[in-house]
């Protein structure tokens, strides 16, 4: 069987080759998240996953910048060309202050094809969010604010096993717990399409609508195989989303490594993910997150960079610290304000910091990132040695940090459908 699909979408944040030195890497070729945020719970997303990077390092949790300060470091950074991406753990938090504040804000890069042409997700602002803000009785205001600042997508973590009745499975079973259910996610999905169809311009059916949603799924052992994967895609066919974006589990904390997938696993998934692309009609784009790493990313047909995440090297994070001073002259003070880090979900290894500078007369004030090149060159020549083998390097580094157990592999959790070769 033969079907015309949308391209399969993958993550970008560059692809200087590792052998370019750093200090030759231009700031318009690096990536930064900046972590204005890290709260999470009734305000912000209504959860608590108890798999949530911001939750399970004590590093970021709990953490955020001034919110009247914000503004001013991202304009600082991207005064001196680097790509900065606001992030915040939901877009919704605090009644929709971030939106208000940071207008159509985009948290990745998703791009597709040889070409890296950008996917029709990055058009407008995309607004993550658990989904939880949405159930509330003002979600139609909550939209309205995300229309008036400029967002066209809506990016909803999906946490459910589908039956073979195609229907979620019961949420008690779901083996990670503090998640937004899929049942609610589906309540919430109706909503916005509702929402898209009271506010139709009159041009008649099948113009462009108010918002596309792109929906994120995990895939461990609880939900990986070709049937488990078959199955979400006609159960999001029949939902109407508009992506599907797969990630890979990561055991963040250290709290559930019965839900990691083997390499062999890994391998699989990449073949499940080509498999499905190429033989089931998908109503909505696919898309694989560069978490999955590179065993068995030829599978792909992607670009030979992805998969091999530049973070480090050309994606880092800027995360909220304790305050210090560094310098003082008559002529300024040079404050420390954040740390930066490589992974941007691991927040390691440090290499560098987030710097503020007033003026003597405390008439200016400027923002910068002062890398830590040796660190950085060290950390990349790790890489190329092969202390690190996946492109996706997250897990070794937590590993060999201690932030999570080696884990000998175990056999697969009742819930999984098992893969075909």
């Amino acid at each position: 069987m033969s079907v015309e699909n949308a391209p399969i979408s993958y993550d970008f944040h560059g692809d200087e080759p590792f052998s370019t030195p750093f200090r030759d890497i231009k700031p318009e070729d690096i990536h930064l998240y900046l972590d204005l945020d890290t709260k999470v719970g009734k305000n912000t997303c209504g959860q608590k996953c108890t798999h949530c990077w911001f939750v399970n390092y004590e590093k970021v949790y709990d953490k955020s910048f001034a919110m009247e300060e914000g503004p001013l470091i991202l304009a600082g950074l991207q005064s001196h060309g680097y790509h900065v991406y606001p992030r915040y753990v939901d877009s919704f938090a605090y009644e929709g202050a971030f939106m208000r504040i940071y207008g159509p804000a985009n948290n990745r890069e998703f791009r597709q094809e040889s070409d890296h042409k950008p996917t029709e997700t990055m058009e407008k602002g995309d607004a993550w969010t658990s989904g939880r803000p949405l159930l509330a009785d003002n979600y139609e205001e909550l939209l309205d604010l995300a229309v008036h600042n400029g967002y066209g997508t809506i990016s909803i973590t999906y946490h459910g096993v589908i039956g073979e009745d195609l229907a979620v499975t019961d949420h008690r079973d779901y083996p990670i717990k503090g998640v937004f259910s899929g049942a609610e996610t589906e309540e919430v999905v109706r909503r916005i399409a509702a929402y898209n169809e009271k506010h139709r311009d009159g041009r008649g059916a099948g113009e462009e609508v108010a918002f596309r949603v792109n929906i994120g799924v995990t895939i461990g052992r609880h939900n990986n195989g070709r049937e488990a994967l078959e199955r979400y895609a006609h159960y999001f066919n029949k939902l109407g989303v508009d992506t599907v974006r797969f990630n890979n589990f990561t055991d963040h904390g250290g709290r559930h490594p019965e839900l990691r997938l083997s390499r062999e696993e890994v391998e699989q998934a990449y073949r499940d993910f080509k498999w499905l692309h190429e033989n089931v009609a998908l109503d909505f784009q696919l898309g694989v997150s560069e978490d999955f790493g590179t065993f068995g990313i030829k599978a792909m047909g992607f670009p030979g960079h992805v998969g091999w995440c530049r973070a480090g090297r050309q994606l880092f994070a800027a995360i909220p610290a304790e305050e210090s001073v560094l310098s003082e002259t008559e002529d300024g003070r040079r404050e420390k304000i954040g740390d930066i880090v490589g992974c941007v979900n691991t927040f390691e290894p440090h290499l560098g910091i987030l710097v503020r500078t007033v003026a003597g007369d405390g008439a200016r004030t400027t923002y910068d990132v002062e890398f830590d090149h040796d660190a950085i060159e060290a950390f990349t020549a790790k890489r190329l040695a092969g202390v690190y083998k996946d492109g996706c390097f997250a897990t070794e580094l937590s590993e060999e940090m201690g932030l999570v157990s080696r884990v000998p592999q175990r056999r697969r959790l009742p819930l999984l459908v098992t893969s075909e070769a």
